[in-house]
């Protein structure tokens, strides 16, 4: 950026454009001065110079009576404008990402109601760590392919998906980049997306156990910002329900409790001390499991376990309650338009998780209590609830309504006969076929009935 000489008069002569010989003896501010001007050498294309007026220099007076000039700008000032907005690879990548979590798309395809808080924390993270970027990229292939049914984005994602794993293995070989929140966030990123581009595989908590491992390897230490606290208490729901449907979570009793211990200190809010019931359901199941291999009942062990499911089971029946009522009083026209659906979705969504946490400890606790009848009309009650909310929840497909596949997982355990269990079956195959592509021929008969010896302990 070198300096052209511009002339030496006077700035009120330069602002009248009158041409003024050195030999003038004109005794007035800035005559005299050599002034340069700046010409930008390799000046970018599509840069305008967008010329701005600034102040006139005021003079100030010396000893010697001659004036002198104040420090600041003497004439126009040149300030380069972009054209056009800038772009480029992180630019663009962070402008597709924020569209698809916007609050104005559906909540059939909503991202962020869907899946987790944190994916709003993403966009001012990009950039940072290449296994991030490259995971959310995948997400924006993966979101348009599944909106849109369009081949070629789908085809598109699942390069970008290979690649993003490619990235993500080589950054985990690293302790420091292993531990990062960036490398915990693209685990979970890719669990979205791996639904996303492949939903007929039927697994709605993919690569969980990755990001469990993550949250092992890092020592179940308090998370370092608000971000990480958000991915780690985001994480707990997969986690949860993918060790009561599944035995790839493997956690200590210290470990489950100390993860648990990692949310809010309060749980003031109903949806918060829900979960802490759910939450404590996986250790107890493996806890219970244990102890019926060792002892018969009656057995002071058993006993334990059994009181400890009844307090669990009390603390959730009133939550139960809560919702429900929550659910009756909803009133859309209170609501804002943008996220109506939003919020009764979640209502339908948070009610039949509830139900299904009261089956479950139902059933352990009737394995605990040595009794064949461990359903009664309470569970029975539960699992034609949650078939009602399931027919309500229709209407947001595929992913508003994703969470209730589970939910039928947990009422076909619960239903009261043969009768009831095929009527549950039939609608958790019509979910099915919504959310994952999958045909009443290729259900999942053999992991309900797993799910009922895994609850009722008949596995152990």
């Amino acid at each position: 950026m070198p300096g052209v000489p511009s002339g030496r008069a006077c700035d009120a002569c330069r602002q009248q454009k009158k041409k003024v010989k050195l030999s003038d003896s004109i005794d007035c501010t800035g005559h005299g001065q050599q002034r340069y001007k700046f010409v930008f050498q390799n000046q970018t294309p599509g840069l305008k110079a967008v010329h701005r007026p600034v102040q006139k220099s005021k003079a100030k007076p010396q000893e010697n009576g001659r004036p002198q000039e104040d420090t600041g700008p003497q004439e126009k000032g040149v300030i380069l404008r972009p054209a056009r907005n800038p772009s480029n690879a992180l630019s663009s990548l962070t402008s597709a990402f924020v569209h698809s979590i916007g609050h104005d798309v559906d909540i059939k395809f909503q991202l962020v109601w869907n899946f987790g808080g944190y994916l709003a924390g993403i966009p001012r993270r990009l950039g940072r760590s290449a296994a991030l970027d490259a995971a959310t990229g995948a997400l924006v292939s993966a979101h348009a392919g599944f909106c849109t049914g369009d081949i070629a984005s789908h085809s598109i994602a699942w390069r970008e998906y290979s690649r993003a794993l490619s990235v993500l293995r080589h950054d985990l070989n690293d302790k420091i980049k292993a531990r990062s929140s960036e490398s915990l966030c693209a685990v979970m990123v890719l669990s979205i997306v791996q639904f996303l581009i492949d939903p007929g595989s039927g697994d709605l908590v993919g690569h969980t156990e990755g990001a469990a491992q993550i949250v092992k390897s890092r020592g179940f230490i308090a998370p370092n910002d608000e971000f990480e606290k958000l991915l780690i208490l985001t994480l707990r729901g997969p986690v949860v329900f993918d060790a009561l449907l599944t035995d790839r979570i493997h956690f200590s009793s210290r470990e489950w409790k100390t993860l648990n211990d990692q949310g809010p200190k309060t749980q003031v809010h109903p949806d918060g001390q829900w979960f802490e019931c759910v939450a404590a359901v996986p250790d107890l199941i493996q806890r219970s499991r244990a102890a019926i291999k060792l002892h018969k009942p009656p057995s002071l062990h058993l006993l334990s376990l059994e009181l400890e499911t009844r307090s669990l089971l009390d603390d959730c029946k009133p939550l139960i309650m809560t919702f429900r009522e929550r659910l009756e009083k909803y009133d859309p026209s209170s609501t804002p338009t943008a996220i109506r659906d939003h919020i009764h979705a979640n209502h339908l969504r948070v009610l039949g998780l509830a139900l299904g946490t009261g089956i479950i400890l139902n059933c352990v606790l009737g394995a605990l209590e040595g009794t064949s009848d461990y359903l009664g009309e309470e569970s029975s009650a539960w699992s034609e609830e949650i078939v009602q909310l399931s027919q309500v929840a229709r209407k947001y497909l595929p992913l508003g309504a994703m969470a209730m596949v589970i939910c039928l997982r947990f009422a076909w355990v619960g239903a009261a006969d043969t009768v009831a269990k095929e009527g549950v079956k039939a609608l958790l195959y019509d979910y099915e076929l919504a959310c994952m592509g999958t045909t009443s021929d290729e259900g999942n008969c053999g992991d309900l009935n797993q799910d009922l010896r895994r609850f009722t302990l008949q596995d152990a």
